[in-house]
């Protein structure tokens, strides 16, 4: 397989900036954040009957079961505390999402989408119809988190010069 290419998508204002919904010439706003992702394969081996975990950087080729880290690196490089920035990745195409993400915390929300990003939630419901009583119906249910496509961090602020690492797993295809 060969090396995947993400999109990221950040949003945000730094304070006393313009807002990120009020329009701007792209060329004329200064970036408030550097956004740097990589992809790693993550291998689990047995040696002297421990596991031992060992990071492959930038993987050549993967096969399937594979399990990669898609590591996001969040730099403020604006000179100003940001506040609200919002980093959404894909979950790539070719993997399924598995289960582990750089968790909520009292700075930033995990969110994830079963839209392709149109949605976001911290449990993604989906719509299911089944028939109860010889009638269709349709409920809301929790969606699983292998039918997660997307995974966003909704961070409170990003301080002066600070660098922050996010990252999720996926199986490989």
């Amino acid at each position: 397989m060969k090396r995947m290419m993400m999109s990221v998508v950040v949003l945000g204002s730094s304070a006393g900036a313009l807002q990120a919904s009020q329009p701007t010439q792209p060329s004329a706003r200064t970036p408030l954040v550097k956004v740097t992702l990589t992809q790693d394969q993550l291998k689990t081996t047995t040696v002297n009957g421990k596991a031992v975990d060992t990071v492959i950087p930038s993987p050549k080729s993967v096969l399937p079961n594979d399990v990669l880290r898609e590591e996001v690196t969040v730099v403020n490089v604006s000179g100003k505390l940001v506040k609200n920035p919002t980093i959404s990745v894909p979950v790539p195409k070719g993997t399924t999402f598995a289960g582990s993400a750089t968790g909520s915390t009292d700075r930033w929300n995990t969110q994830y989408s079963v839209d392709n990003g149109k949605t976001y939630a911290a449990s993604p419901q989906k719509s299911v119809t089944t028939t109860e009583n010889g009638k269709s119906v349709t409920k809301q249910v929790a969606a699983l988190p292998s039918e997660y496509t997307n995974v966003r961090w909704a961070i409170g602020t990003l301080l002066v010069d600070e660098t922050l690492k996010l990252s999720f797993l996926v199986k490989v295809n």
